[in-house]
């Protein structure tokens, strides 16, 4: 938040991510409600919603083995980043 509001001409891409446990409909729905979240909490704190995007990766995007509950539970994440880097 703290960014965005010193940097009023800087736009997000926000990413959503789920770990592998579950079938892909589910968890591609969960990840997109995780990601959705962020922008209304923004938004709700005064940033406007066309500074943002955001996108539900389900579990296409791991950033640790889904085999341990800590790999798990580090692949559910939204990601923050400039659009199209």
């Amino acid at each position: 938040q703290k960014l965005l509001a010193e940097h009023g001409d800087l736009r997000i891409e926000l990413g959503g991510h789920t770990d592998n446990v579950g079938q892909r409909p589910y968890n591609l729905k969960l990840s997109e409600a995780r990601v959705n979240a962020v922008p209304a909490w923004l938004v709700g704190k005064g940033i406007t919603a066309e500074r943002m995007s955001a996108r539900g990766y389900a579990d296409t995007q791991p950033l640790a083995p889904n085999d341990s509950p800590e790999g798990r539970a580090r692949n559910r994440r939204v990601e923050l980043k400039k659009p199209d880097c």
